[in-house]
């Protein structure tokens, strides 16, 4: 039977596809998530094959529908997307569905269960659903990339792709319906996080982007050239060592957090002296490069 809440503009034939998923709004910080999917639908490339009915889960006091009106002629309104791509894998045993969406306001369960259903209706091998979020880890280390599962067998699929095991207990992203809905199904489903220096909040983070990406072709066995990735992240590290090199309260804040960082692999305890004012500073000065560039 056919997934409610899906329009299929084509309904491909996939071998076993896995599925992975991305979320702008709260677990999309930097564009972590929704720029790993979307580097991976362009570079793949991957075809759009069906859009998710958006009625049911946004407030559109926030998140308005948008139309577009030439010369008094109104034409389709664009409602929220939630779009689903495809990928024929020519060498592997394994395609690949992308699924790039908007975190839901209301009825996350419902949400949750479409994506589910998408899985199950194409015998998909595995979920994963990837995220990012700022945390208090300098960019001059190692990116940190964690993630769960929601099978405790596929922990050591984590270890083996070289992504740190979390424990955390708080509020929880649409990931955690999603993971909890695919184990009642006996699905295997794993959430992926890049971390962001907090301190860096750029409008997307190819240095986090890049890390993640090589992690989730890992998991997915896929052979895919990142080299223009990793110039973008390369380029966006040296804009940040020659600013702080040349900026002493910067350097100085650097070295607060690297110390605090490299005690226990975790910066917690006091943010350093002046992270506002760092913040602010590292903000303007990459939005200038932007609009200089």
């Amino acid at each position: 039977m056919e997934p409610s809440n899906i329009v299929f503009l084509e309904q491909p034939s996939l071998r076993q596809p896995d599925l992975v998923a991305a979320f702008v709004g709260w677990p999309d910080a930097a564009q972590v998530s929704t720029g790993t999917v979307s580097y991976m639908i362009k570079k793949l490339p991957a075809v759009k094959f069906a859009e998710m009915k958006s009625d049911d889960y946004y407030d559109f006091d926030k998140i308005r529908p948008s139309i577009n009106v030439e010369n008094g002629m109104l034409w389709p309104i664009l409602m929220p997307a939630n779009s689903l791509y495809y990928w024929h894998n020519p060498v592997g045993p394994r395609d690949l569905i992308i699924f790039s969406g908007i975190e839901p306001q209301m009825r996350w369960q419902s949400y949750a269960e479409v994506i589910a259903d998408m899985a199950g209706y194409y015998n998909a091998h595995r979920v994963y659903a990837v995220g990012g979020l700022y945390d208090r880890i300098p960019h001059t280390r190692e990116t940190r990339i964690s993630g769960l599962v929601n099978d405790q067998v596929m922990i050591e699929l984590l270890e083996q792709a070289g992504i740190e095991p979390i424990s955390y207990t708080g509020p929880s992203s649409i990931h955690g319906p999603l993971l909890s809905v695919c184990a009642m199904r006996r699905i295997p489903a794993v959430s992926i996080w890049g971390h962001v220096p907090f301190y860096i909040r750029a409008e997307s983070n190819p240095m986090v982007c890049f890390e993640t990406v090589k992690k989730i072709i890992t998991l997915l066995a896929l052979d895919l050239d990142l080299g223009d990735l990793k110039r973008s992240a390369d380029s966006l590290c040296g804009i940040l060592d020659r600013l702080i090199s040349e900026n002493e309260q910067m350097r100085i804040f650097l070295r607060s957090l690297e110390e605090q960082y490299d005690l226990d692999g975790n910066a917690t305890g006091v943010e350093p002296e002046g992270s506002e004012q760092i913040i602010k500073d590292i903000e303007d000065f990459l939005r200038d490069q932007r609009q200089e560039d």
